[in-house]
């Protein structure tokens, strides 16, 4: 069954009784994109490109809320929850409630 990931901005704009749909999976911040890299760094991993359950690199991250650096990043949060099916019409009526970036995200849909 597909996930649903939406960002804090659509979360905190739905009705009460729709949050409760929703589950908090992570928070970001800038200093943890930091500690990250300066950990993997002192392990001598030059190459490291950091990823998570939600997105598959940094700028999937940044692109997801809008932002351009890494930087602008400050408590920003994701929620989630199994979906039957989510159409293009479900997408448009989130859509509604955000003003940064896409904030929307499926995986796990075929």
């Amino acid at each position: 069954m597909p996930v649903l990931i939406i960002g804090l901005k659509i979360y905190d704009r739905l009705p009460e009784d729709e949050q409760k749909e929703f589950a908090l999976v992570e928070r970001y911040r800038t200093d943890y994109f930091y500690e990250c890299y300066e950990y993997e760094n002192a392990k001598g991993n030059k190459n490291y490109e950091w990823s998570d359950r939600c997105f598959k690199n940094q700028e999937e991250l940044l692109e997801f809320f809008g932002y351009e650096m890494i930087e602008d990043l400050n408590l920003d949060a994701v929620y989630a929850r199994r979906v039957e099916m989510f159409t293009d019409e479900d997408e448009k009526e989130l859509m509604k409630f955000c003003d940064d970036g896409n904030q929307i995200k499926v995986m796990g849909a075929n």
